[in-house]
């Protein structure tokens, strides 16, 4: 379970010393089957955070009619900002795991760790706020009163309880060292999918 952990805290809030932890708990393993020695690049998951604001802003902002979107860059941008200051709110734990069971003829061992998340949930994610402003054609007013708006519920302090099943693999038969998961980013990503 305490590689769940790691997982939950380096994919879900990027917290820096979990994905070195990670990085490391997965690394032999990784050399061993002659893939790149870092499960996570660091710098590269720093830059896109810092980039992600800007870039999603411009994307949504294009949505809009091209009179309106001047004016929507900044709240777009803070909006962005908001909802990535949510998710690195979130709190997220290991809670059981399932006895593992052998599957396959490489007697691949697998086990079933339920896992839960604090989060801040809001009435309507801002992808699909952004997707009723525009299919709405809603006037400039009303969407800075929306996207205002959703930038408060985004604010927020964790509101939910999400609960989920995160998987972890080993092969003895192959001498893994570690208990990982190849698409871990799956279970991760269905936690926001909705948020």
């Amino acid at each position: 379970m305490a590689a769940v952990d790691l997982y939950l805290k380096a994919l879900v809030t990027h917290d820096e010393q979990a994905l070195r932890q990670l990085n490391d708990y997965l690394r032999a393993d990784r050399v061993r089957t002659e893939r790149r020695p870092d499960y996570a690049d660091i710098a590269a998951l720093k830059k896109a955070d810092q980039e992600f604001p800007e870039e999603v802003a411009k994307l949504a902002q294009n949505l809009f009619p091209a009179t309106m979107q001047p004016t929507l860059k900044e709240p777009l941008v803070a909006l962005m900002a908001t909802v990535q200051q949510a998710r690195q709110k979130s709190e997220c734990k290991a809670v059981s795991a399932s006895e593992p069971v052998a599957e396959g003829k490489y007697g691949v061992l697998t086990s079933a760790v339920r896992f839960e998340c604090a989060v801040v949930k809001v009435p309507e994610n801002w992808a699909k706020t952004i997707q009723r402003l525009v299919r709405d054609k809603a006037s400039l007013a009303e969407t800075h009163a929306e996207l205002n708006k959703l930038q408060a519920a985004y604010a927020a302090p964790v509101n939910f309880k999400y609960e989920g099943t995160f998987s972890i693999s080993t092969v003895p038969q192959d001498k893994d060292e570690a208990w990982r998961n190849d698409f871990a980013r799956e279970p991760i990503d269905e936690i926001f999918s909705d948020l």
